[in-house]
């Protein structure tokens, strides 16, 4: 249900921020957005867990497992953009507008759900993470898709308003220290996150959902002459397909 919820949304949202915009009356949905995202990726880690047989206490849907590692990534994510507003650290120094609804300490409750829907999904396209070696090496991967995706997503939110950088300079005015501060907080908050189900339909969405994700913020790039931002999000769509290719086949051989 929330996938076809989910795919209704995007298909909206696409069209009316590539042509007209979101109307006022429909800013709500901007918010809403973010949260149908992050559960959709919990979805998708619930469902492709049980189809593989990893069914085990830490991550059943309705025990608190998959829940205290969402809840944790909620609070790490909110909590490091609170210092990030009030201090300018790590991130650089920047404010919300009101486009993501309500603000708890001048930061939009729905960047919580947004820090889960890019780590959640990062971490799927990475695979792994049934060890601690296996962990540290998915923390990696997770954080090179964080900050591929927020190459394209930052400087595009920049330009449309959706939050405002203070500094010059950087990528299209956003600070490198930001792009810096995605990878590590990225690979951070994936070491709570369980093992990923490494199912063929799993993969495939959790890599559908990247690749149109960054394929929409990259048309909107294009649409705002952020040129960098557009390349980076064709080269993101690409590396997910050859990402999923490798993998598949490598599992293939293996059986």
């Amino acid at each position: 249900m929330i996938q076809w919820l989910y795919w209704a949304w995007y298909v909206i949202g696409a069209t009316l921020m590539l042509t007209i915009g979101v109307p006022d009356v429909l800013s709500f949905s901007n918010g809403l957005f973010l949260i149908f995202y992050a559960l959709y990726v919990l979805d998708l880690i619930y469902q492709g867990r049980n189809r593989t047989g990893l069914s085990d206490q830490s991550v059943i849907w309705l025990k608190p497992g998959l829940w205290i590692s969402s809840v944790i990534i909620w609070l790490g994510g909110m909590g490091v953009e609170w210092v990030g507003v009030h201090t300018h650290w790590p991130f650089g120094e920047y404010a919300y507008s009101d486009f993501f609804g309500i603000h708890l300490f001048s930061v939009p409750v729905t960047l919580g759900f947004a820090w889960i829907a890019v780590v959640g999904n990062s971490a799927l396209l990475s695979g792994g993470g049934s060890t601690w070696t296996g962990k540290l090496l998915r923390a990696v991967k997770t954080g090179f898709w964080a900050i591929v995706l927020d190459l394209v997503l930052d400087p595009v939110a920049h330009a449309r308003g959706f939050w405002e950088w203070q500094a010059t300079g950087g990528f299209y005015g956003v600070p490198w220290t930001n792009y810096i501060s995605w990878f590590i907080m990225g690979a951070f908050l994936s070491l709570f996150l369980p093992a990923m189900p490494n199912d063929r339909s799993s993969l495939l969405r959790a890599k559908w959902l990247y690749q149109l994700f960054i394929l929409l913020f990259g048309l909107l790039a294009l649409k705002e002459g952020i040129t960098g931002s557009f390349i980076i999000a064709i080269a993101g769509v690409l590396l997910a397909e050859g990402s999923w290719l490798y993998d598949s086949r490598r599992k293939i051989k293996t059986v």
